[in-house]
Formats: C-alpha cells, structure tokens, sequence
C-alpha cells in the first residue's frame, strides 16, 4: 500500500471568488506573490490540490489588481497554442505566475519584455519540471529546445518591437 503526502504551503491561499476593489486587492500583494512562488515550486501530483487553488487565486488576483498589465495574444503567450487545453490551462498559471511575481518584486505594472522573458523562463521551467505528470505538448516541446540556445531572448524580444 502507498501513502501519499499531500504539501500544503506554509500560508493560506485565500478561496474567493473576486475583490470588491483594486485596493482590496492590494492588500493581499504579498499573499499573490507567495501563492506565485508557491505554484512555480509545487511538488506534482502531490501538491496538485493546493496548486489548483493557487492557479484560481492567481487569476483571481490578476483580475482585480491594479498593480500589473499583462497584455494576452499568441506572439507572447505560446501556451495558447497547446493542444492539450489541460496543459495550456497549467502552462498559463505558470506564466502569470511569473507576471505577478515579476510585477510584484520590480514594482512593474506594463507587460514589458523583461517581464515576458521572466514569466516565459519560469513557465517553461515549470513546463520541463512537471511534463512527466502533466503531459507534453510538440510547441512546448519545440519551445522548450529553443529556450536552451542562445538566439531564444533575441528572437523573444523580436516580438516586442
């Protein structure tokens, strides 16, 4: 028989629905920015609930703070192109994951290109990371032996000109 261990985080991720207000929102700056961390390091499957809950309260967070922009479209965000809609689904919250803590620790609103560059590193960590549980997808695959040479961040800031 095996006994699996489900990780908590050493905090808790709020479960609501929405903030009433961007200032409401602020006050929890510091709870997005564990929660993004959180999700970024979760140990899969074994954290997968609480990694859930953290992907929910992320977009949550995105939703109502007035503390980042993060513009959304197919150039920036390869996760749109996944076929697997679980996947992308994943592959998103990474990404945001990487907008909030980016936005947070530099105190940046815009979705500039060091944000895209670091929420992108981090999504496609995450993606080589957990592919074993959540599944491989060919575009991550391909972008993922991009990342690893040299001309990806030139190619990536191509997009932002």
């Amino acid at each position: 028989m095996t006994i699996v261990c489900y990780a908590k985080p050493d905090f808790t991720i709020p479960q609501i629905e929405k903030y009433a207000n961007a200032d409401e929102c602020r006050k929890d700056n510091d709870i997005a920015l564990k929660t993004a961390k959180y999700f970024l390091n979760a140990e899969l499957p074994a954290d997968i609930y609480e990694s859930n809950l953290a992907a929910q309260y992320m977009i949550i967070w995105i939703s109502a703070s007035d503390e980042i922009l993060v513009t959304l479209d197919e150039l920036r965000c390869p996760y749109l192109k996944c076929k697997d809609k679980d996947i992308s689904t994943q592959l998103m919250a990474a990404y945001f994951a990487g907008c909030i803590i980016y936005s947070l620790e530099n105190k940046q609103k815009d979705h500039n290109f060091d944000m895209h560059y670091f929420s992108l590193s981090n999504m496609l960590n995450y993606y080589e990371k957990n592919k074993s549980i959540t599944g491989s997808d060919k575009e991550m695959d391909k972008l993922l032996k991009e990342f690893k040479s040299n001309k990806f961040k030139a190619k990536e800031e191509k997009k932002f000109k």
